[in-house]
């Protein structure tokens, strides 16, 4: 069980977060508590699986990246790591994961990628293809951005006390 501390840590994390060069010592004064015992409870709340991660998310189409696509794989599953590896090496790819195969859906990877520009994408694909001497991939381009936000866990969290009360 989580106290209100931790909670409230909760759905501060589940906001918009200004940029601070000491972003642990500043949470810890908003609720009134050393570093290191903020420290502690985010280590605990992530060993209980309350928190994955926590990291920046970077708006890309501010930074100037305006062209992005999913780029469907079809690899064979004795050359995924050697592509993952490969994939781990290029910036511009921000996701990578590995599904399974549907009927009619033969495509096992899945890569996001971003570029300043549809050329730039479109280059960035072009060289894993050959290099990987893969022509079976499905590109997906971005055509407008419809979601991009947390949930709004005070909702949820007082939505849960009802429930539970």
């Amino acid at each position: 069980m989580i106290d209100k501390i931790d909670r409230d840590i909760i759905v501060y994390l589940s906001k918009n977060i200004e940029l601070s060069k000491s972003l642990y010592k500043d949470m810890a004064k908003i609720f009134d508590i050393s570093e290191d015992e903020l420290i502690n409870r985010l280590k605990k709340l992530n060993e209980k699986g309350y928190l994955k991660r926590i990291s920046p998310i970077m708006v890309h189409q501010k930074s100037g990246y305006d062209s992005n696509a999913m780029v469907v794989w079809n690899i064979e599953k004795d050359k995924i790591e050697y592509f993952i590896d490969m994939i781990k090496s290029i910036k511009s790819i921000s996701h990578v994961y590995e599904r399974e195969v549907c009927l009619n859906w033969d495509y096992n990877l899945y890569t996001m990628i971003h570029g300043k520009n549809k050329y730039e994408v479109d280059s960035i694909i072009n060289y894993l293809s050959n290099t990987m001497q893969n022509n079976s991939f499905k590109v997906l381009y971005t055509l407008k951005e419809l979601k991009k936000t947390s949930p709004n866990l005070e909702w949820l969290i007082e939505g849960f006390k009802k429930i539970i009360i």
